[in-house]
């Protein structure tokens, strides 16, 4: 389970010879790293006179900020028993299951770029209205959501191919 590796040992199985955890795995941590980099600068805004203003509006964010980053290391070890399910799939050969393995291989980075679109939007808000001492985590935030939509839109594209290809035989 990658929630419960050390980034160390994370990175390690990465850098393997294993097919997983791969893009979409990485996919989604960087969504996760985009949440909590956000979230850090909503607390960063609460309870400071200069932003008392936006202090309600960064409570809400970071809450949401918080459920996402925890969808989203749901997402990454998802992702990658997602992969498995696929490969387990084409070795049967069975047609039905290669097809419902990919339906779920795409569900996955499907649901890490909208939760990616929303933390990257929460981000551009955090850095524009949040405490400006931490303008740059905000918009490290901000790119690390777009590397995190970018990359599982890859996963996406792939396994529509695949399932496409399924669909003309």
């Amino acid at each position: 389970m990658i929630q419960k590796q050390t980034i160390k040992e994370f990175l390690e199985e990465v850098a393997s010879v294993h097919p997983t955890p791969g893009g979409g795995s990485v996919a989604a941590l960087s969504g996760a790293m985009a949440a909590a980099l956000t979230e850090m600068v909503c607390n960063l805004s609460i309870g400071k006179k200069n932003y008392l203003e936006v202090e309600r509006r960064m409570e809400i964010i970071a809450r949401h900020m918080r459920e996402a980053r925890l969808d989203l290391l749901d997402l990454a070890d998802a992702d990658s028993d997602a992969f498995e399910k696929v490969m387990e799939a084409y070795k049967t050969k069975d047609k039905t299951k290669i097809k419902a393995a990919l339906y779920w291989a795409i569900e996955i980075p499907e649901k890490v770029v909208d939760l990616a679109t929303e933390i990257q939007t929460a981000a551009i808000e955090v850095a524009k209205t949040g405490n400006k001492n931490a303008y740059s985590d905000a918009m490290s935030a901000e790119h690390l959501a777009n590397a995190a939509i970018e990359s599982a839109q890859e996963n996406i594209v792939i396994n529509t191919k695949a399932l496409a290809s399924l669909k003309g035989d």
